[in-house]
């Protein structure tokens, strides 16, 4: 009996000890144009919708390198909305009225799963959804400059199983020339919120004790 009592204190000890991975800050993903070796990652415009005059929204999908404390490969699918394109520049872009995604991370430090969103308070950002004209050529980009004002959200499945969670901020672009599509290129890093990734518990764990109040027994005890 003591010995099965003291394996199970172990077990529970072993849980609530477990270190944390690091969160994305410094998390780099990168796809495109100057990513080497050639063929290795790749930027597409799966659908698009530009109306110069008035809403235009695009979909896109990014693979390639991850660097940072993830280090492996990533996936990221997304769709941008913006206004009318009727600001000066070269083109003239709109502001980006909404920017959704999803992203994957695999490496041996962990396997991350995350969604982000265009804050609500962000400021004006570009954005271009143009077919070619005699001026330039056809385009879909959006930027957000260095400000971290993509909010997401991360959960972060580490070797052995155990999962942690992390959120924060990220700047990004992608930019797409359906004509010249070896000039396409995406940009992603991140910024967490967090000083360290926060445990998940999981309630039907062996060594949850299941105590309401305070988790006693769970990942984040």
């Amino acid at each position: 009996m003591g010995a099965t009592v003291g394996a199970l204190l172990l077990s529970i000890a072993s849980a609530s000890a477990q270190i944390p991975p690091p969160t994305l800050t410094g998390e780099t993903l990168l796809a495109g144009l100057f990513v080497p070796p050639p063929g290795t990652s790749s930027v597409v415009v799966t659908s698009a919708s530009c109306n110069p005059s008035g809403t235009s929204t695009f979909t896109y999908q990014a693979s390639g390198p991850a660097a940072g404390p993830y280090p492996g490969t990533f996936t990221e699918t997304g769709t941008v909305s913006m206004g009318p394109q009727n600001i000066p520049g070269t083109p003239p872009n709109g502001t980006l009225t909404s920017w959704t995604a999803s992203f994957t991370i695999a490496s041996p430090v962990g396997n991350v799963q995350g969604t982000k969103t265009l804050a609500p308070n962000a400021p004006s950002l570009p954005g271009i959804c143009t077919g070619a004209d005699a001026l330039f050529p056809a385009q879909r980009s959006a930027a957000t400059g260095l400000q971290n004002v993509l909010a997401y959200t991360a959960t972060i499945t580490v070797p052995g199983g155990a999962q942690f969670t992390d959120h924060g901020g990220s700047e990004a672009s992608v930019n797409e020339f359906p004509d010249f599509p070896p000039f396409n290129n995406f940009f992603e890093d991140f910024t967490s919120e967090q000083a360290t990734t926060t445990p998940v518990c999981d309630e039907d764990s062996q060594t949850d004790q299941d105590q309401i109040l305070n988790d006693q027994g769970c990942q984040h005890p």
